[in-house]
């Protein structure tokens, strides 16, 4: 049936709900950057935030199936744009993650985060569910690869890590269970059992890999799965220094810090970020100290408070309401878009929406979690709030997204 013939308008799905609590969220983080008396900063962030609004309306008014059909392009394009950044990138703080257009910074790995999404979309609606041995899912594992490896060499952790999330959480949407997903992450325990625990680190990767056996046994997998999996597990531990030392010194150290703070006890150093983050938060009380008021923002005592730590400056000059309110309306936009992703009834925007979820998620809990000490500095920004063009656009862009899927759902049914 013509969906215009029959006088059905998608926009009539239009989630308002969604639209405002991002708008709110926005508004929010100008008010934010602008707290922290860098005008040429906050004057990219209107820029920004007004090129994502328009970018967000194009999202919405597209179908989101037509990215089925552009997916490998997008996937391509934005390869091609990491591997470009790693040669002729702009170098910041030891990093290698921008590239200089016309006087305006692009962050190709933001790009890259979506684009994944699209192609895990893509193959996830080919699967049909059918995720029940490790050969079942390895081509869309293959599909990370290249994005992680890159981002992963800029190097960038954080952003490496949200790519394998992306992955994991689209994959149990997909049907997949747990179980498996917890083997597949599993080397990267046994990495960590050897290289951050503070004592008998070998003993401890023994008992890991009995328990990695008994569980395979128990939980009935099968043979050649079974094999992979403890195989992945021993190797990735006795080549666990080639990985570890593969991490820039800054990064395992901010690793090993969280673990273990007596490594840094005056926090003058490897914890200095986090204690003071820690104590801008704390400071202002129930009811902050007062919009451009915060003591340790006006005198820049957090470093990259304006991007990483932005919920700092949230809690010095609001207080515990104003910070609660953030993480209420954060934690709502999740919502929306977690029931958007519940009732679609088509298979591709229902594992594009997982994805967004995830790619929103994880950077919401990852950026309040490092800024209140409960979890180590990957230099993940806080989505709608952080000050970053590349991040803003891309995550209005993803609204869009998850806005079509919701608005386009009326056209599948006719």
């Amino acid at each position: 049936m013509d969906i215009f013939r029959s006088g059905y308008s998608p926009w009539r799905n239009f989630d308002w709900r969604l639209f405002l609590t991002g708008l709110v969220l926005s508004l929010l983080g100008l008010l934010t950057v602008a707290a922290t008396h860098n005008p040429a900063q906050l004057k990219r962030q209107i820029i920004s935030l007004a090129l994502g609004l328009i970018l967000f309306f194009v999202a919405t008014a597209l179908d989101f199936r037509k990215f089925s059909r552009a997916a490998e392009i997008l996937f391509g394009l934005s390869v091609f744009l990491l591997i470009v950044v790693l040669n002729l990138g702009q170098t910041v703080y030891g990093a290698q993650r921008w590239i200089n257009l016309a006087g305006f910074t692009f962050q190709p790995v933001e790009l890259a985060k979506l684009s994944l999404i699209f192609m895990l979309a893509k193959f996830f609606e080919q699967r049909q569910g059918k995720l029940d041995t490790i050969f079942d899912i390895l081509p869309g594992f293959v599909l990370v690869g290249a994005p992680f490896f890159l981002t992963y060499k800029q190097p960038d952790l954080g952003s490496a890590v949200v790519l394998l999330v992306i992955f994991f959480l689209m994959a149990y949407w997909a049907g997949m269970k747990f179980s498996r997903l917890f083997m597949l992450t599993s080397p990267l325990l046994s990495i960590l059992a050897l290289y951050t625990l503070p004592v008998y680190p070998l003993l401890s990767w023994g008992i890991y890999l009995a328990l990695i056996f008994a569980a395979l046994w128990l939980l009935h997998f099968p043979l050649l799965d079974s094999a992979i999996y403890f195989s992945l597990n021993f190797f990735s531990g006795l080549f666990s220094s080639f990985f570890w030392r593969s991490l820039s010194l800054y990064q395992r150290n901010r690793i090993l810090s969280f673990i273990n703070p007596d490594i840094d006890p005056l926090a003058r150093g490897l914890r200095y970020h986090t204690v003071k983050s820690v104590i801008a938060v704390g400071s202002g009380g129930f009811w902050g100290k007062g919009y451009l008021q915060g003591s340790l923002t006006n005198l820049q005592y957090i470093p990259q408070q304006h991007t990483d730590f932005i919920f700092s400056v949230i809690g010095e000059e609001f207080g515990f309401w104003g910070a609660l309110l953030t993480v209420f309306l954060l934690f709502y936009l999740l919502s929306r878009v977690y029931t958007i992703a519940a009732q679609s009834g088509d298979a591709f925007g229902r594992y594009l929406t997982a994805g967004i979820l995830a790619l929103l998620g994880f950077q919401i809990i990852i950026n309040i979690a490092m800024n209140i000490g409960l979890a180590p500095v990957v230099g993940l920004p806080l989505p709608f709030l952080s000050y970053g063009g590349t991040a803003l656009i891309i995550s209005w862009v993803s609204l869009g997204l998850v806005q079509s899927v919701r608005m386009h759902q009326r056209a599948i049914e006719l």
